[in-house]
């Protein structure tokens, strides 16, 4: 982004932006896969952020899905951004970032979690990787169920991806 500055007549440009100090970023969709529809509605409440996220400029917002079949069912939690980049005094240059991820349900018993990482290599795509996560879960380029624990998209483009949970796959 360019601002221009008019000052007594002479004209100065001067960049400015905070596109330099972004990283790898994507519109982030949270969502539970259930193999069977269940007796009654389950609401999913999704906990975007928390206390082990580490170089992170943007971690969404927390948000709720209510699931009433099989398949897929999702909800935005908004932007999420690792931070490129390191300033005032931070390491994140140079350090891995962290975002977590968490959920309950309405019903009890479903609860998980995951620690995904993401990065922008230089000339490079943007890359996401999960681990410490609760089993069957999977960061997925659409609202479909894949078995994926690393995603790679566009550099310059925002996904959008899908952390997918699968509660009770293994109850």
């Amino acid at each position: 982004m360019r601002v221009l500055f008019l000052a007594a007549g002479c004209a100065s440009m001067v960049m400015t932006g905070t596109a330099a100090l972004a990283g790898a970023g994507a519109s982030m969709n949270a969502c539970v896969y259930l193999a069977v529809p269940p007796a009654q509605p389950i609401t999913f409440s999704f906990t975007a952020g928390g206390s082990a996220d580490h170089c992170m400029n943007d971690i969404g917002q927390d948000a709720s899905v209510v699931a009433s079949q099989a398949g897929v069912s999702c909800v935005s939690v908004g932007y999420v951004e690792e931070k490129g980049s390191s300033t005032g005094g931070d390491t994140c240059a140079t350090d891995t970032s962290t975002w977590i991820l968490s959920y309950s349900s309405s019903a009890g018993g479903y609860s998980g979690s995951v620690q995904a990482h993401m990065s922008h290599p230089i000339f490079s795509s943007n890359h996401i990787e999960i681990d410490n996560a609760s089993p069957d879960t999977y960061i997925c380029s659409t609202a479909h169920l894949c078995n994926s624990t690393k995603l790679t998209w566009d550099s310059g483009t925002q996904g959008p991806l899908y952390m997918i949970f699968e509660p009770g796959a293994h109850n």
